[in-house]
Order: C-alpha cells, then sequence, then structure tokens
C-alpha cells in the first residue's frame, strides 16, 4: 500500500508540474517511509497540497526557516550595526501525511519576498501552522481564508530577523522587578474585589 501510495503521488505530482522538482523516498528498517520534494517554484506548494488532498492526507506542520542568502556576498557584522550584511532568505518546510507516508515539501522564497500562496483552502490542517508562520516569521499569505493573529497583539512590529539580548528579554526576571509587578497586579486584584 506504501509503494502504491508513493508511485501515486509522484505520478500525480509530475502530471501536473513535469519533472521540475525534486522526490527522494527513505524507508527504515522498521518500515517507515519519508519523502523528501525539493520544489523549482513557491507556487508549486499549491499543487503538492491539492495532491496530498486527493490522496486524503493532511498537513503535520509547517516550519520557517530564515537562512542567509547563498546570493548575496555576507559582510561580516559588528555589534554597531546589526543590520549591516544580512540578506535572508526564506525556506519553508510543509509537513503531510497520508497513506502512513511522511512527506516534507521544501520551497524557497526569493530574496526579499515574504509571500507565499495559502493552501489552508485545499488543506483546513494548514489554518494554525499558516497563521502561526505568517505571525512569528512574517510572511504574508495569499488566499487564507482566516489571517487573522493567533498569538501577538497587531500592533506589535515585527522586524524580519530582528535579535534582542537575552539579558534584555528577561530584564527583571531574576531581580525583584518582577515580583514587585506580580505584588502590584495581586494587590490591584484584591482592592477590586473589596468592592463587590
Amino acid at each position: 500500500m506504501k509503494k502504491e501510495a508513493m508511485d501515486q503521488f509522484q505520478s500525480l505530482l509530475t502530471q501536473t508540474l513535469g519533472e521540475t522538482f525534486e522526490l527522494k523516498w527513505d524507508i527504515d528498517r522498521k518500515g517507515v517511509v519519508c519523502g523528501w520534494c525539493k520544489l523549482a517554484a513557491p507556487d508549486d506548494i499549491v499543487i503538492v497540497a491539492e495532491v496530498v488532498a486527493e490522496l486524503k492526507g493532511r498537513v503535520m506542520t509547517i516550519s520557517p526557516l530564515n537562512t542567509p542568502s547563498p546570493l548575496v556576498e555576507q559582510v561580516p557584522v559588528d555589534s554597531e550595526n546589526m543590520e549591516q550584511g544580512k540578506s535572508i532568505q526564506v525556506v519553508i518546510n510543509y509537513h503531510f501525511y497520508f497513506n502512513e507516508i511522511n512527506l516534507t515539501a521544501a520551497i524557497t522564497l526569493p530574496d526579499d519576498q515574504r509571500t507565499v500562496n495559502s493552501i489552508t483552502p485545499i488543506l483546513r490542517s494548514a489554518d494554525w501552522h499558516e497563521r502561526e508562520m505568517q505571525e512569528l516569521f512574517n510572511i504574508k499569505l495569499q488566499g487564507h481564508p482566516n489571517p487573522k493573529r493567533l498569538f501577538l497583539d497587531k500592533d506589535i512590529y515585527m522586524q524580519d530577523h530582528t535579535m534582542i539580548p537575552l539579558s534584555e528579554a528577561l530584564n527583571g526576571a531574576s531581580t525583584n522587578t518582577l515580583w514587585e509587578r506580580i505584588m502590584e497586579a495581586n494587590q490591584k486584584g484584591a482592592n477590586s474585589d473589596e468592592h463587590l
């Protein structure tokens, strides 16, 4: 059954995309099948989603990755100018499951392109994964039926690959500041309960 599903996936994808993709299958000694598919164009992920849907599959997760672009010479970064030398490309790995097969399909967004077509209209299981990707990686989704934020306040400005020192992120976590805030919040809560 797995061999048939592997062949069917490859056949359906080839019918639509031709030979523009790379596909490799691995089967471990326990019979677990994993496939890796590298797509030539970002829009091809929609075709993969349609094939997975036809095979009654689903999205397990989506994992974007910011990586240094191989197309741009990397300039050493000094601590005073963090933006210098950073050219980032985004690789998005879509992890699918169908007919007891795990498949990872990878797309690479061109430099400075942060937009990808949504596959949620095809596979509902992509909904939260795509929304998380949109919010945390600042990737715009075209055609998503529910593009509302999941986690972060809409007023937070997410800059690509923004980094802050851990000490700044944890400011107050290891000092009295954190406990003072907690005690203050508890006191306010206790005072509001007294008026009930």
